[in-house]
């Protein structure tokens, strides 16, 4: 119960550090920008979007049309280079109107008119205006054309030639839209023509990709929609009195929008604005057509369809391919400098392909959205409490390989909600569990492992292995500080040892203590005795200690009549080697004694202390005295639960002591006593 409450404190102390230094490295950097755990979640976020977005599941009403490196090539001849004349952008409006498109999102910027005085197109010569009025009739014919509003400009206006926004009906006069000093239209003429105006501005993550898209900005007071979502509420006829914004809710239509508040750097120092997460249904336009989220066509090949529907030949491209489609039309090519990067690696994504996700998104009601601010801190502290529970339950090899499974498990599970629509963070539920992972086996090593380690010394080669085994797990068994407990001690001492000392090679006397010793001490280990210690060649054994054992006194006189009889097979394989015999008597007592850590500073070791102890020596030194191999006292003898053969000896009265003792001889076991 202790461990799994400090494995409790531990988890709950690595999830807090993990929220309190992502809390203070956000406010470190004044909420600008990214932390690096912020960093590590993106990396997180990029992966689970591309191993779960799915191109099938895209809108398949929904195209595009490239400004691409093969429109750019095969165009210069006939309309030099770029930018085109306004009149080859309608012919393709014509291409687009006839093939009954629903709606064309333009993203071009038109924001000025052409004033050049003439220019050769094909065979032909136009002036600017010529040019620029052949798309405004193309344009209003069409009436279903979506044109661009530029957002990107960041610099100071130095004359206020810019013409005004027209006020298309938006009342979103909340804090949280994205300012912008100017924005520019279409010329007026063109911008009249259009349906409508959408916005190009995307504000890139500060590691470079884009995630998410900018809904609205507002300028001089006018609020203009991106492109995508204005060319998806124009199909879903939502008008802008339909758009609502109450806090960080905003309402289009039936549709909810997740809006989160971030802040950037501006010009003024730092502004807060409300984004929304982009769900790309796929990656950037791949040369593999059949796997790009939505089909896409080349600008020089729909217009030199057009050519041919005008000289009455039939179209490479059929325009029923754009019946009742959204087009979207815009410069893929790189040098147009409209492409940006994704979280999809390999290949960066145009800004056409951007405003389609966002036109799909609405469309389908389908959005991406962070899990709330509470189910982020839960699962912090709930996975980093699991796991210091764990590491601190369990050995470390154990705990790791339980965490690495935990992590695995949560990885599936966030990809799951990802999946589904929900960003569950993940680098700092991770990162709190590594922390209470390290913190659990930390406090294991240093904290347990310290009180293992002392039980190692204390006792590991004075107890049975399987009670080192107890005293390792749980080391509190031992109560080193000292107890007085109930319990049997045991002494035992060779009898004439130093005549036979004398008498032999050292080295062959050095092995005979060896090898008795080491039977004896199996004997003592056997009835789970500790061996206290060895004090020339008396062997000092405890019995319930340092842990309990109910039948402590049998254990010790079943051990003195095992360690006579290995003694006796001892002496016969002596005596066949020419060695001298050995014999031992064994003194046993029972009763109140004092166990605990015993020693100085520099040297301690487990034992005992107490009368009882002393007596117990005593009986041993009796048995030369009264020819006997085992004395008990009558403490020792009162507590047999056994069948013993016992011979009294009366009463005695020690060296030390007062009162008479009665003491008896252990002569065996009763016949129907078996050996333990």
């Amino acid at each position: 119960m202790r461990k799994a409450v400090t494995g409790i404190l531990i988890g709950l102390g690595a999830g807090a550090a993990v929220l309190a230094a992502d809390l203070l490295l956000i406010r470190a950097a004044g909420g600008i920008g990214s932390t690096p755990l912020q960093r590590a979640e993106l990396i997180t976020y990029d992966w689970r979007l591309a191993h779960t977005a799915r191109p099938e599941t895209a809108r398949q009403d929904i195209a595009l049309v490239e400004i691409d490196e093969y429109s750019l090539r095969n165009l210069q001849k006939f309309a030099g280079r770029w930018p085109w004349p306004r009149v080859v952008h309608s012919m393709l409006v014509d291409y687009l109107a006839a093939a009954h498109a629903k709606l064309v999102a333009y993203d071009i910027d038109f924001a000025e008119a052409d004033t050049r005085k003439g220019f050769d197109f094909g065979d032909s010569t136009e002036s600017g205006a010529e040019s620029d009025d052949e798309l405004v009739k193309s344009v209003k014919a069409a009436g279903n054309v979506m044109l661009l509003a530029d957002a990107t400009f960041e610099g100071t206006l130095l004359d206020n030639s810019v013409s005004a926004i027209p006020d298309a009906g938006y009342h979103l006069d909340r804090p949280g839209i994205v300012e912008r000093r100017v924005v520019f239209p279409p010329f007026a003429a063109l911008a009249a023509a259009g349906v409508g105006l959408g916005h190009n501005l995307f504000i890139l993550d500060p590691d470079g990709p884009i995630r998410h898209t900018v809904p609205f900005v507002r300028s001089g007071g006018r609020v203009v929609p991106s492109l995508g979502l204005a060319a998806a509420m124009r199909v879903a006829g939502i008008p802008a009195g339909g758009v609502a914004l109450d806090g960080d809710v905003l309402t289009i239509g039936d549709r909810i929008v997740p809006l989160e508040r971030r802040r950037v750097k501006t010009a003024a120092g730092a502004d807060s604005y409300l984004w929304a997460l982009v769900d790309f249904r796929g990656p950037a336009l791949l040369d593999d057509l059949k796997h790009r989220p939505y089909p896409s066509y080349s600008f020089y090949d729909l217009e030199y369809s057009e050519e041919q529907i005008l000289a009455g030949v039939k179209p490479n491209v059929d325009p029923s391919v754009f019946r009742g489609k959204i087009v979207f039309v815009g410069a893929t090519a790189t040098g147009l400098s409209d492409v940006f990067e994704t979280p999809f690696a390999g290949a960066k994504m145009p800004g056409i392909q951007v405003h389609a996700a966002v036109a799909d998104d609405l469309l389908s009601n389908r959005f991406l959205r962070q899990a709330p601010g509470g189910v982020r801190v839960a699962s912090v502290v709930a996975g980093a409490v699991a796991i210091g529970v764990v590491a601190t339950l369990l050995p470390a090899w154990w705990a790791s390989g339980i965490t690495l499974a935990a992590f695995a498990l949560f990885g599936w599970m966030a990809t799951r909600l990802f999946a589904a629509g929900w960003w569950l963070n993940v680098s700092q539920p991770v990162l709190a569990g590594s922390f209470a992972l390290f913190g659990g086996v930390a406090y294991q090593y240093f904290v347990e492992g310290r009180e293992k380690r002392k039980m190692k010394k204390l006792f590991g080669q004075y107890v049975s292995k399987d009670v080192y085994a107890q005293l390792v797990d749980n080391p509190a068994l031992a109560r080193l500080g000292g107890q007085r407990r109930e319990m049997t001690v045991l002494f035992s001492d060779i009898r004439g040892f130093t005549t036979v000392s004398e008498s032999g090679q050292p080295e062959a006397i050095v092995q005979m203590l060896n090898e008795y010793f080491t039977r004896m001490v199996q004997v003592v280990f056997h009835y789970g005795g500790t061996v206290d210690k060895f004090v020339g060649d008396m062997v000092m054994a405890l019995f319930s200690a340092p842990l309990d054992d109910l039948q402590h006194a049998d254990h010790a006189v079943q051990a003195a009549l095992d360690m006579i009889a290995e003694l006796e097979t001892l002496n016969q394989r002596w005596q066949a080697e020419g060695r001298p015999a050995l014999d031992i008597g064994i003194g046993i007592n029972t009763g109140p004694m004092i166990a605990g850590n015993i020693g100085s500073d520099q040297i301690m070791s487990y034992t005992v202390i107490g009368d009882a102890v002393n007596l117990g020596s005593r009986l041993e030194s009796l048995n030369k005295q009264y020819g006997t191999r085992i004395i008990i006292s009558d403490a020792t003898r009162a507590r047999l639960t056994g069948r013993f053969e016992l011979k009294p000896l009366g009463d005695v009265v020690v060296k030390g002591k007062t009162q008479p003792v009665a003491i008896f001889e252990v002569v065996g076991r009763m016949k129907d006593e078996a050996r333990a």
